[in-house]
């Protein structure tokens, strides 16, 4: 309760704070794993005073955020087979879903502030798998999943668009070549 009272009112850190809590909805005991979780590679100068960036935090956070939307459509979805639920996690989880989440959430606020580069749309999702890491740092992977649950697939995912939408051409090619018993060959041309 101090170090909620202190990093709301006193600490330097009390404008990252207000605008860590209105989009995680808490105030962190941590607030250096959520500062280093804004924190790209690509900055020039490390105002954290960490020596990693935003990278391993961002590895973990991956892995949380695949197990709590498998375990989410899941459950939303008891009747679905394996194929339309992997489908709709890749949909969920893949970065172009990433960046868009992490700009709805405003998360380019908190990345401008640890970072003197130009902010691109990786950077987004890559601070906001960083962020679910710092969240399952701090609160366990219960916590971590009811926050994920509550406040990011239930305000920001359209699940009607994503049923209705596919996107992965090259699934789709696939899948028509496994049943027509074709053969698909990709080969890299250029680079």
């Amino acid at each position: 309760m101090i170090r909620q009272l202190f990093y709301t009112y006193i600490s330097d850190e009390k404008d990252f704070v207000a605008k860590l809590k209105s989009v995680i909805g808490f105030c962190p005991k941590n607030i250096n794993i959520f500062k280093l979780a804004f924190y790209h590679k690509s900055a020039i100068d490390n105002p954290t005073g960490f020596k990693q960036n935003n990278e391993r935090l961002e590895y973990l956070g991956d892995s949380i955020l695949n197990s709590i939307v498998a375990e989410y459509l899941f459950k939303k979805y008891p009747m679905a087979n394996e194929g339309f639920l992997t489908k709709m996690r890749s949909k969920i989880v893949k970065r172009k879903t990433l960046n868009e989440l992490a700009d709805k959430m405003g998360l380019d606020m908190l990345l401008s502030e640890y970072n003197n580069t130009r902010i691109s749309r990786s950077m987004l999702g890559n601070a906001f798998e960083a962020l679910i890491g710092a969240i399952y740092l701090e609160k366990g992977y219960v916590g971590t999943r009811a926050l994920v649950v509550n406040r990011i697939l239930r305000n920001y995912i359209d699940f009607e668009s994503l049923e209705e939408n596919d996107d992965n051409y090259k699934s789709q090619l696939l899948e028509w070549c496994q049943k027509q018993g074709k053969e698909v060959d990709f080969r890299m041309l250029d680079k």
